[in-house]
């Protein structure tokens, strides 16, 4: 009797503790916990350190946060904006997609790259031919050699 009472104990503990766990999120606010006021483009100004983004269904947007450092590739407008907060110059930017269909690499181009200050905000211009935007699979951020990780699809 002694297991089963120390089991039931165990279990509503664990729950009550999933339960209340919202990591810092306001539930009013939905499943993002932020907001941000609007840039006028359909495209959600960041607040805060990591900030929201509100996109139309359909859209090319992808977005990286890490480490002070975001990005927001937006391949509908062809624009890149990087915002660095990680306390060190970086260097120019630079992506690549991989086809949903076959995993093939396709480098996208970024017009006129440049390093990114500590503390500054830039805005390129890109290009990204031999793939139609449905077939992306996966969109990764380079700056400089470096490959940096993943964007996620906004």
């Amino acid at each position: 009797m002694k297991t089963t009472g120390r089991l039931l104990a165990l279990a509503v503990a664990l729950v009550l503790a999933l339960t209340g766990c919202t990591n810092g999120d306001d539930p009013s606010a939905g499943s993002t916990g932020a907001s941000g006021g609007t840039a006028g483009t359909g495209v959600t100004a960041p607040s805060g350190p990591t900030g929201t983004i509100s996109v139309p269904p359909g859209s090319s947007v992808y977005r990286y946060v890490n480490a002070g450092l975001q990005a927001i590739l937006d391949l509908d407008t062809d624009t890149l904006e990087i915002r660095n907060e990680t306390g060190s110059d970086l260097a120019k930017p630079g992506f690549y997609v991989l086809d949903a269909r076959d995993g093939t690499q396709i480098d996208g181009r970024v017009i006129d790259p440049a390093g990114i200050q500590a503390g500054e905000t830039a805005t390129f211009d890109v290009t990204l031919d031999g793939i139609e935007l449905r077939n992306i699979g996966l969109v990764v951020l380079l700056m400089g050699p470096d490959n940096l990780g993943a964007f996620v699809q906004q």
